[in-house]
C-alpha cells in the first residue's frame, strides 16, 4: 500500500480548483454587451467536437426533456449587463426552487435563471426570491457540504423538474448536465469558446464517496456535512484510469473502470451546481451536484494526466455533492417555510458573502 502524504481534498484541492478553473469556479464571463446573452457551452467530452454533445430543442434521453437544466447568470454588483458568473443548476419537482452548489449561491444580489436554453435563446426565464445555503457549508470543499437551494420568484409550470434520488448511488452510470466551458479531454487548449451559448450532455460512473476516498487514502477525522460522489475521466485505457490506480495502491477499497467510450465526459468550469441524473427504469432522478474538479496525477504522484494545461482532461477527477446525504435538509427548504425560515434563506442575497472561499473570476 502507497501511502499519500498531504490530504489534498479538504485543503490544497480548494486552491487546485481554482486554479484550474474546473467545476468549482463560477465560470466568470465578459460583458454582456460583447457576447450574447447565454452561458458557454459546457462539458469537456471524450471525442468529437463539442457540437457533437450540444442539449438541442426537441433532445430528450429516455423520452425525458431535460430542459430543467439550468443556466444560472449572478453578480454581487447589482448589474447582469457588464459581465457576470455563470454557474449551472436543476429544477425540483413542483417547479418552484432550483438545486444548485453553494459557492454559486453565497455571495450575490442580482441572479437569473434560464431553462431550456439553446444557442443564446432561453425557453424560460426566472428571478430567484432566496436563496438557502446549506449550513455546513464554509468555503471548504469535499466536505459535502456544497449545496444550495434557490427559490424562484414565480413558478415554473411549463417545464418538467425533476425527483430526487434515495439512494448511495455510487458505481451508476449518471448522465451529467450543465452550462460550463467546453473542450476535449486530450485537447491543449481550454477552454474552447467556440461552442458558445449551449449546454451539454456527458456520462460518466460514480466510483467511490468522498468519505470511502478519505477512509483509504487520508484517514479522517473530518468535519463531514454529508457525502460526495468522486468521478474520473477516462479515455478507455487504465493509464488514465486514476481512480483505478489509487484503489490499486490503498487496498483496492472500490472499482473504477476505464470509462464509458464515447458518451466519456468530466464537468468543466460553469457546470459547477449542475446535475448528475440516474435511470430508476422509469424516471430520470437527480442524485448529485457539480461541485469540484481537481488535477490530481502530479499531487499523487501517479502518471495519469494527459495535460497539466488542459483542464479537465483525460486522468482528472471531479466531485459532486451527493444528494442520499441531504434529503432531509432539501426537504426541510423546499416544504412551506415559517415566516423566520424565510429570513434565513433571504441571507443567501448577499449576506452570506462574508464567507470564506477560494474561487476565481
Amino acid at each position: 500500500m502507497r501511502s499519500f502524504p498531504l490530504r489534498l481534498l479538504a485543503g490544497a484541492v480548494g486552491l487546485l480548483c481554482s486554479l484550474s478553473a474546473a467545476a468549482q469556479d463560477r465560470q466568470a464571463l465578459p460583458a454582456y454587451s460583447s457576447l450574447p446573452l447565454s452561458g458557454p457551452a459546457p462539458l469537456t467530452t471524450h471525442t468529437g467536437t463539442p457540437t457533437d454533445w450540444r442539449l438541442t430543442n426537441g433532445m430528450t434521453f429516455n423520452g425525458v426533456s431535460f430542459d430543467g437544466v439550468a443556466r444560472i447568470a449572478f453578480d454581487n454588483d447589482g448589474s447582469l449587463s457588464d459581465g457576470s458568473y455563470i454557474c449551472s443548476g436543476t429544477l425540483l419537482s413542483g417547479g418552484t426552487h432550483v438545486l444548485t452548489a453553494a459557492h454559486c449561491a453565497d455571495d450575490f444580489n442580482i441572479m437569473r435563471v434560464d431553462f431550456g436554453v439553446y444557442g443564446g435563446t432561453s425557453t424560460l426565464t426566472r428571478g430567484v426570491a432566496a436563496a438557502a445555503v446549506h449550513p455546513g457549508w464554509t468555503g471548504a470543499l469535499a466536505y459535502g457540504a456544497d449545496l444550495a437551494v434557490l427559490k424562484l420568484d414565480a413558478p415554473v409550470t411549463t417545464i418538467q423538474g425533476f425527483n430526487l434520488s434515495q439512494s448511495n448511488d455510487t458505481g451508476k452510470s449518471m448522465l451529467i448536465m450543465g452550462y460550463g466551458t467546453t473542450g476535449r479531454g486530450a485537447s491543449t487548449t481550454d477552454p474552447d469558446w467556440s461552442d458558445w451559448g449551449w449546454g451539454h450532455w456527458g456520462m460518466n460512473e460514480a466510483d467511490v464517496t468522498v468519505q470511502a476516498f478519505d477512509a483509504a487514502v487520508w484517514p479522517g477525522p473530518y468535519p463531514y456535512s454529508g457525502d460526495e460522489y468522486l468521478f474520473d475521466f477516462d479515455n478507455g485505457t487504465q493509464t488514465h484510469n486514476t481512480l483505478g490506480q489509487i484503489a490499486a495502491l490503498t487496498g483496492n477499497g472500490w472499482t473504477s473502470s476505464t470509462g464509458l467510450g464515447a458518451d466519456e465526459a468530466l464537468v468543466a468550469g460553469g457546470d459547477s451546481g449542475g446535475g448528475d441524473f440516474v435511470w430508476n427504469g422509469s424516471e430520470w432522478l437527480l442524485s448529485g451536484v457539480h461541485s469540484w474538479g481537481w488535477q490530481a496525477c502530479g499531487d499523487l504522484g501517479l502518471g495519469c494526466d494527459y495535460s497539466d494545461t488542459a483542464f479537465s482532461s483525460y486522468g482528472d477527477l471531479s466531485g459532486s455533492t451527493a444528494l442520499f446525504s441531504h434529503l432531509a435538509w432539501i426537504d426541510s427548504v423546499t416544504a412551506v417555510p415559517e415566516p423566520q425560515t424565510y429570513a434565513m434563506m433571504l441571507l443567501g442575497l448577499g449576506v452570506l458573502g462574508s464567507l470564506k472561499r477560494r474561487r476565481t473570476r
